[in-house]
């Protein structure tokens, strides 16, 4: 059969061509895409699982090889943390020792200060108790060691540890010029004969020139940070049912949270178990490197054993073994529906194929243009929502990942809540201050907490703020697991839903044991005296406005009554500041039994005392309290192998008429026992206005001495001192003279002592000093025969630790050479303190003073001292010349301590001569100089200057 082609047939043929090429086409397309899909359904089915188990094991190995890495980061901070730890520790140990210094400086002895410093951080620990505080000083010594007290004390300084290292040498070296860390070994607790790496952090305490530190073992640091990091990982949870397992290399079983009943248990213990072979095998894997296995084990949601993939990574570092898995059953049943919808998949596509191949034949070209264009802009649309989603999950992400660490790793415990007040989670900060596990209070009301020292007001105002300003915060006592109570900061917000209603409660809480305790001892030191421990001064205050406001709103008195101990510098001077310390212990102890209970007896500084007497129904009733006081303090004290009779003077001042504020009440009480003073010791006085004025007055007296050396209304005169034998002019004694332009001249027993009591004697005896060893100097210019000048020390000076170099200043200045100056001494002064002045007078014999020492034979007059200090005069009290010849007892006592002086090679001046009988009598018994109104009374410098000119032919006794 022909084809005939034509202009009909062409279009037709054309038509068939095209609708059979279309049929081929359709055809071979439907079955090339059924076949297709059965290849790829097989391919993708495949693919899907190798995918699914790809996807877990990467999500595996990226969990477990962060934790692993987590693990080595906090094995690399063990040292960082541990110096940190030590020097906050430190830190706060220092600041307690500044406080205490700060505080008693002045008040106490520089020992007795060091022993409070001792004592306050010889019980302090931290570090779970293992961690204590240390002193040594700069030499090597061992001040504090609360482990090993019996080496305190002794030297440290050739310690070494096994490798030859000079442990405390390198304590002071951290201390004094390294960053205060030292790294050591020593034997570890329970282990003496093995030694571990330890750090000790250490700081100076300057006033001291201690060092203070505290140390601890980098294993022991490295165990804590171990502990930690395992109850993190035991809470880790990732996928639908992921957990960490945690093992040790010989076989520990650390942690399992499906099995927790085996945790702790040793791998050998297991009996032949599946469980112990599955565990020999993932042993054996880390022992390779690590890695991926599957195995079979107990799924806690069902109890049954399951297969489960896991990964394997050795943490070389600690000997432990991690092993982050899921269970695989969720996993099949996932993978079973992605097949069910898979096979649906494709036969739908063999179905449906031949239609949308014959509709798509004609529609292709046109339909596809316009589809591609539309399809092609909706998936970039999409495709750019999508990325934004993406971006936001991923910051999402981060700020939970974030808010977890705080949450976990902040020192502070911290509780979260529903609106219900039911515990939703804590942290390990919670933990570790109250005890209790995270799985024994979750869903427990916090109220499990309570100390049962609140009452129900307290909770309900608590709850009050809490709901209209949505936080509360405040101090509140809770309780611990084992049953003790603690103070806690404690600081609640409440987080609101859309419709503003509380959907959770969040508890931040800090333990302020610590803190409570020590403003507890910063209050007492502050408010009572540390040798007596009596209230003080600060206390005193407070409990007299008190009671002043008391009386005043009741209508009723109070008497404060002021107590000075009678000479109790001569026991100080002549026992030692220890006795002395003892006898204000018991006057205190004694004081307390003779008042009442309601009563305040305190103590404001050395030997002085107060009482204050609230609610008295007269005046009358605050002499009765003082005759007892006489009474109680009239036996006498037994201090060691010493019985000290101590006598007070008391002076009352009674409110209101005496005052009507504390300060006024004090002020006068203090004049008034002065004025017992003044009336003979071992009596009471009330105040009145007299006493009143001669306060004032001596008040004035004070303001113008200060202003006395400005003015230049000081001025020296001198008393000539005499040979016994020859009559010759030898010497002279420089006397202190005031003339006050409005009061006239002013004796010295009237500024010397005021002088004394606040420090102006300090500059007023270098100006003493300094004009005498310049007016000698002068007469020596002059031509005139040179004299001796003696310059009187006061006590105050003599305390002075650079006296012999201000005496060597005084000296440089005028020119004076050392020999023609002689400094005058009392008893009390050398026996003050012997070591200390010992080194002084040393210093100032090496320098060629004479030193004499002033009414020998009215003190202790101890023979110990002559013998012990370099001394070249005795200068014999008027007491005991006034009656001489006449006096036997006067004639016999100085007749030995001429005889006593000779005997020692010390020269004897006799004081206050005034009769020639009295010449006769000491030149006779071989007394060497005098002064006195029998030749000479103190006269001004150019007068003496007079005198030295009709004695310009005498010769010096000491040329």
């Amino acid at each position: 059969m022909s084809l005939v082609i034509n202009e009909k047939s062409l279009p037709r043929l054309q038509l068939i061509g095209m609708l059979t090429l279309v049929l081929v086409f359709t055809l071979g397309l439907g079955i090339h895409f059924t076949l297709q899909h059965e290849r790829d359904f097989e391919a993708s089915l495949a693919a899907l699982e190798a995918e699914t188990l790809a996807q877990q094991q990467s999500l595996l190995e990226a969990e477990v090889d962060s934790k692993r890495n987590y693990l080595e980061f906090v094995r690399s901070r063990t040292e960082s943390v541990l110096k940190t730890s030590l020097k906050v520790q430190v830190d706060q140990a220092l600041r307690l020792a500044e406080a205490i210094y700060a505080q008693e400086k002045g008040k106490r002895p520089e020992k007795e200060i060091r022993r409070l410093v001792v004592e306050a951080l010889r019980p302090l620990r931290f570090f779970d108790g293992r961690g204590y505080f240390f002193i040594d000083d700069l030499a090597g010594n061992c001040v504090l060691l609360p482990t090993a007290p019996g080496r305190e004390g002794s030297s440290l300084l050739d310690n070494r540890d096994d490798s030859g290292h000079y442990i405390m040498r390198g304590l002071i070296e951290a201390g004094t010029r390294g960053d205060g860390y030292s790294r050591y070994r020593w034997y570890a607790p329970g282990n003496e004969k093995e030694m571990a790496d330890k750090i000790a952090y250490v700081r100076r305490f300057e006033p001291f020139g201690w060092l203070i530190g505290a140390g601890d073992y980098l294993y022991q640091m490295e165990a804590d940070l171990q502990r930690e990091a395992l109850e993190r990982l035991r809470s880790v949870r990732f996928a639908h049912d992921g957990y960490l397992a945690v093992l040790h290399e010989n076989g520990n079983i650390l942690i399992t949270p499906a099995n927790p009943g085996i945790e702790g248990r040793r791998l050998d213990s297991l009996g032949g178990s599946d469980e112990q072979r599955t565990i020999a095998r993932i042993l054996d894997l880390a022992r390779q490197g690590g890695g991926p296995i599957r195995y079979d084990w107990i799924n806690p949601a069902t109890g049954k054993l399951s297969p489960k993939l896991s990964v394997v990574r050795p943490v070389e570092s600690w000997g432990w073994v991690l092993i982050a898995g899921v269970y695989l059953d969720d996993l099949q049943e996932d993978l079973a529906r992605r097949r069910s919808s898979l096979e649906s998949g494709v036969r739908q596509h063999i179905s449906t194929t031949a239609l949308v191949l014959a509709v798509a034949a004609g529609a292709t070209l046109l339909f596809s243009f316009f589809f591609s264009g539309w399809l092609a802009r909706l998936f970039r649309q999409y495709r750019e929502d999508l990325d934004s989603r993406n971006a936001q999950l991923l910051e999402n992400a981060r700020e939970l990942k974030l808010a977890a660490q705080v949450f976990e790793s902040g020192n502070e415990g911290m509780v979260i809540t529903d609106g219900d007040n039911r515990i939703i989670t804590v942290n390990q900060a919670f933990t570790r201050i109250t005890g209790y596990r995270p799985e024994e209070v979750v869903g427990q009301n916090p109220a499990i907490f309570s100390s049962g020292r609140h009452d129900a007001d307290f909770y309900r105002q608590m709850w009050h703020q809490l709901r209209d300003t949505g936080a509360w915060s405040g101090e509140i006592w809770n309780r611990r697991k084992d049953g003790s109570l603690y103070p806690e900061w404690l600081n609640i917000s409440s987080v609101r839903d859309e419709g503003g209603q509380a959907s959770h409660y969040i508890a931040a809480f800090s333990d302020i044991t610590e803190r409570k305790a020590a403003e507890a001892q910063v209050r007492h030191l502050a408010e009572y005296d540390a040798l007596t421990n009596l209230p003080n001064r600060v206390l005193l205050q407070d409990r007299l406005g008190q009671a002043i406001a008391a009386a005043r709103r009741a209508g009723s008195c109070l008497a404060l009554l002021f107590l000075d101990l009678d000479r109790f510098k001569n026991i100080n001077d002549s026992l030692g500041h220890t006795v002395g310390d003892q006898v204000l212990c018991q006057v205190g102890e004694r004081l307390l039994t003779a008042v009442r209970a309601s009563d305040t007896v305190s103590r404001l500084g050395g030997d002085e005392f107060v009482l204050l007497l609230p609610q008295l129904e007269s005046p009358a009733q605050a002499a009765s309290v003082a005759e007892k006081l006489l009474h109680t303090l009239a036996t006498p004290l037994a201090i060691d192998d010493y019985e000290l009779a101590v006598t007070p003077s008391i002076g009352i001042a009674v409110f209101p008429e005496d005052g009507e504020d504390g300060d006024t009440l004090l002020k006068n009480a203090d004049a008034a026992m002065y004025v017992a003073k003044e009336s003979g010791r071992n009596n009471y006085q009330y105040f009145t206005a007299a006493m009143n004025a001669r306060v004032s007055q001596r008040l004035l007296l004070e303001n113008n001495l200060r202003q006395a050396l400005a003015r230049q209304e000081l001025a020296l005169h001198y008393q000539p001192q005499y040979d016994l034998h020859s009559g010759t002019l030898v010497g002279c004694e420089a006397l202190l003279r005031w003339r006050q332009p409005e009061q006239g001249l002013i004796p010295p027993d009237r500024f010397i002592p005021v002088a004394e009591e606040t420090g102006l004697i300090l500059p007023i005896g270098q100006w003493v000093l300094r004009e005498a060893c310049r007016q000698a100097q002068a007469w020596q210019d002059a031509g005139l025969p040179p004299l001796v000048v003696a310059v009187n020390i006061s006590a105050v000076q003599f305390r002075q630790a650079n006296l012999a170099a201000l005496v060597q200043e005084a000296l440089a200045a005028s020119g004076l050479s050392p020999c023609w100056l002689e400094l005058e001494l009392t008893e009390s002064m050398l026996m003050e303190d012997g070591e200390r002045h010992t080194q002084t007078l040393a210093q100032l014999k090496a320098m060629g003073i004479r030193l004499a020492l002033d009414d020998f034979g009215t003190g202790y007059s101890s023979l110990a001292y002559l013998k012990r200090f370099s001394l070249d005069k005795l200068k014999i009290d008027r007491s005991f010349i006034r009656d001489l010849p006449q006096d036997a007892e006067d004639a016999a006592i100085t007749t030995a301590i001429i005889g006593m002086a000779r005997d020692l090679g010390l020269e004897t001046l006799a004081e206050g001569v005034e009769t020639e009988q009295q010449w006769s009598f000491l030149a006779e018994r071989g007394c060497a100089q005098m002064q006195g109104f029998l030749r000479a009374r103190p006269m001004p410098a150019d007068e003496i200057t007079a005198l030295l000119g009709r004695h310009r032919s005498a010769t010096p006794a000491n040329d």
